[in-house]
């Protein structure tokens, strides 16, 4: 959206609410010079805010330090806190009504606000300290705020109830809701197993080039219903979540041998859902214990990824597999439904009643049942009175007790390799992929988190929970989770590519996805003899397609039609794989393999096509399965491997179906002339805020569309899912950092819409064309550059 534009939808709201109510807006701006007053501070803190909107906090004490974070993130993100403790806890129907009461269920019945209390009670003195001087901070904001809240609070009519401990530690669980996606993903593979049996559906669940066991636990039967409540619930929560298909992320990290200053280079860039305002708040800590810079969560203290004085550090989420499925068996005479069989004896589940109030409507009382694995997540009642036949009961680590945020804090002052493992080992929930590297000129990589170890089964499939057999064994112990130390080759990548070998033990397992991402960086890395800034921001910015190029190669096979259809082929050919915008060939071949998908999955397309949940909340889960399993697929077609199906079909007969629906589709969507086919034209980017479809004013919050290249498989990735009814989410860089140990000076950062969650501040939206030209900001390192690229000062005094 242009300036030009923004001014004339000023000028039209103006007219339509009046000056006055702008001018009342403009009053909850943060302010970012002179001096306020926070009676819970000990000594002075100076806040410099660089040209960029990013605060470089300097105190004398830890203490003052922590304080002035929850200060400064409550200034511009208070809205975006407010609506993500909601989240967490289940309370969004208080404040925007009926429409989120079944994502307050589903948060209600997880309890991730349960766990996150529990969690309050084991907190360290250290955390404890840091996070009470933290949401003092949010605390002191509030309060002197209380008649200028941010625009979403005077729309909404809400005032924020004060913050507690417990509010930071559920932004953390809720984290680990959106980096994991297994249990949805049994639930599929059951339903497949019902309709096609083991066989195709071990075709259809491989995901990478090596052949992987899908292992059906003996005596077990599925429904091809299973588990489809839960997916009605959980479908609800994806667009509070903005999740998308994508949990993915890309790090690396070279060695000084393949840098021209000789000492070693890091690059990030973790895949989110595209929010307004976005997840991270970049943030400058300055104190005697933490010198440390990066990106930050507002709503958790210290920095999750970034440098300090001496490490520099990325994360890329592990699609490791933490969450299993029970089947439990209850005792149908009982009335209560809360009997249930373990190992030959009944048990009692715990009841719990939450209780929902609704803004505008009346309460919703939602009774959760709890075995001893965790929640049951599918109703034990069907609507029409009937008992449901084994409930489905969630076993995940997100519900343990948590020492995250200890981890946090001791990564920030993290100063070797050692003590950066040290940190790790508290590092508990979601498991990430871990880079590093330092000043000595060392790099490292380290898996991070709890993996269970089963005592039977992979994790793939729901287990019977009445035997015992298929109980958790503890966790896998630090010492034995993959980890790297200066490698021969000289670096590492990671882009949630399967970790180790299958036949590692103890086995990690997970969801991974497919290594095209990986491949390529690790071609661009050694495709530059030396590396810097530059190199490195191109391979941030790399659209080639891998599994594109693969497509290439069957072009050719491609049946003959009319003109149109063989003009279309004859351009796919020629194509060098790249997902620009100005790309036509980008075009067809994305929509072929989508077509491609929906031919081979054809047998199970009931489960695949699935839409789960209601209204604006619909979608269809299975389109990540496909999506997941095409490497797989594309390595039989372009080896025309017939046997990969058990039901007589065949590659040619596969193409025959796709390629004539891909011009169908392409012609129904941009027309007869290929000329119109450019990738931009329908390939877009929008930024939305939950607040954008507000008539009038609405209009100020989101920004958008723009063309963007790339889809999930390219290194600049642009994942984009839209729901039956037109909800549509996008997994794409949701941060990029290169750091640089040689001269921290030298780091650079970016992150898509901007620093304020104020749409009126000058930071709201001054980061989307940079990042989308792949540019970067400066992180100013020394105090005198700082001071030097800052242009508002503000003192907090006690």
């Amino acid at each position: 959206m242009s300036n030009k534009r923004n001014l004339g939808i000023l000028g039209a709201i103006i007219g339509t609410i009046g000056v006055a109510t702008v001018a009342t807006l403009r009053k909850s701006l943060a302010q970012t010079r002179g001096t306020l007053t926070l009676g819970n501070l000990h000594h002075p803190v100076e806040i410099f805010r660089d040209r960029w909107g990013v605060p470089h906090i300097y105190a004398q004490n830890t203490h003052d330090l922590f304080v002035a974070q929850g200060f400064v993130h409550a200034q511009d993100r208070l809205w975006q806190m407010e609506s993500q403790r909601r989240l967490g806890f289940g309370r969004l129907s208080e404040i925007v009504g009926k429409r989120a009461i079944n994502t307050d269920r589903y948060m209600r019945i997880l309890g991730l606000g349960r766990a996150a209390q529990r969690d309050v009670s084991h907190l360290s003195d250290e955390a404890r300290a840091t996070i009470e001087a933290y949401v003092s901070g949010v605390n002191a904001f509030i309060q002197q705020h209380r008649t200028k809240l941010p625009p979403e609070f005077l729309l909404l009519r809400h005032t924020p109830e004060p913050w507690q401990v417990v509010d930071v530690l559920v932004w953390g669980k809720v984290m680990a809701l959106s980096l994991s996606g297994n249990w949805p993903q049994e639930v599929l593979r059951a339903q497949m197993v019902s309709l096609v049996g083991t066989t195709q559906s071990t075709q259809y669940q491989r995901t990478t080039r090596s052949d992987m066991p899908f292992i059906v636990p003996p005596d077990t039967t599925y429904t091809p219903d299973i588990g489809q409540s839960a997916l009605n619930l959980a479908d609800d929560a994806q667009p509070w979540l903005n999740e998308s298909n994508d949990r993915g992320s890309n790090n690396w990290v070279v060695s000084g041998s393949r840098t021209k200053s000789g000492q070693p280079l890091l690059a990030n860039d973790p895949h989110l859902g595209l929010t307004v305002p976005s997840i991270w708040y970049e943030v400058h800590l300055h104190a005697p214990e933490y010198q440390v810079a990066g990106a930050s969560f507002a709503g958790v203290p210290g920095v999750i990824i970034g440098h300090n004085n001496n490490i520099a550090w990325g994360v890329t989420n592990s699609m490791t597999d933490l969450q299993d499925l029970y089947m439990e068996r209850f005792d149908l005479s009982d009335a209560a439904g809360l009997r249930y069989e373990y190992q030959g004896e009944w048990h009692h589940a715990e009841l719990l009643y939450e209780t929902i109030n609704v803004k505008g409507g009346a309460p919703v009382i939602e009774p959760v049942r709890v075995t001893h694995h965790g929640p049951i997540i599918t109703p034990l009642t069907r609507a029409d009175g009937s008992r449901e036949n084994n409930p489905l009961a969630l076993r995940w680590t997100a519900l343990d007790r948590s020492t995250l945020v200890d981890s946090i804090l001791t990564l920030n002052r993290a100063h070797d390799w050692e003590s950066f493992r040290n940190a790790l080992q508290l590092w508990d929930v979601p498991p990430q992929n871990f880079v590093y590297a330092d000043v000595a000129g060392n790099i490292g990589y380290q898996l991070a988190g709890h993996i269970p170890i089963r005592a039977q089964g992979d994790g793939k499939l729901p287990v019977p929970g009445w035997s015992g057999d298929y109980e958790w064994q503890g966790f896998i112990p630090f010492a034995q989770l993959p980890t790297q130390y200066n490698p021969r080759e000289g670096f590492i990548v990671t882009a949630n590519n399967q970790i180790v070998a299958d036949d590692v033990v103890p086995p990690v397992r997970g969801e991974w996805s497919n290594g095209w991402r990986a491949a390529r960086i690790r071609q661009l890395i050694n495709q530059y003899p030396l590396h810097d800034n530059a190199t490195f921001a191109r391979i941030h910015a790399d659209q080639r397609s891998l599994s594109g190029l693969e497509l290439v190669t069957i072009a050719g096979r491609l049946p003959d039609g009319d003109a149109l259809s063989n003009q279309a082929r004859a351009i796919l050919s020629g194509w060098d794989g790249e997902l620009h915008v100005d790309s036509i060939a980008a075009t067809i071949a994305v929509q072929l393999f989508e077509e491609i998908k929906l031919a081979v999955f054809a047998p199970v397309m009931h489960t695949m096509q699935l839409v789960v949940g209601f209204g604006a909340f619909a979608s269809r889960p299975g389109q990540d399965y496909m999506a997941r399993s095409l490497p797989h697929i594309l390595a039989a077609l372009t080896s025309n491997n017939n046997e990969w199906f058990d039901d007589g079909r065949t590659w040619d007969q596969i193409l025959a179906l796709a390629w004539p629906a891909t011009l169908k589709t392409m012609r129904k969507k941009l027309g007869d002339d290929p000329v119109k086919w450019r990738y931009g034209n329908w390939h877009t980017l929008q930024f939305t805020h939950p607040l954008g479809a507000l008539p009038v004013i609405g209009k100020l919050f989101s920004r958008g569309p723009y063309p963007f290249g790339g889809n999930g498989d390219t290194v600049n990735v642009c994942g984009i899912t839209t729901s039956p009814d037109g909800v549509t989410s996008y997994s794409t860089a949701s941060l990029r950092i290169i750091c640089d140990p040689s001269d921290w000076e030298q780091c650079r950062s970016i992150h898509p819409v901007g620093q304020s969650g104020h749409f009126l501040s000058q930071h709201y939206a001054d980061f989307i064309k940079p990042w989308l030209n792949t540019e970067y900001h400066p992180m100013p390192w020394d105090r005198r550059r700082v001071e030097e690229m800052s242009q508002e000062k503000l003192t907090l005094t006690p």
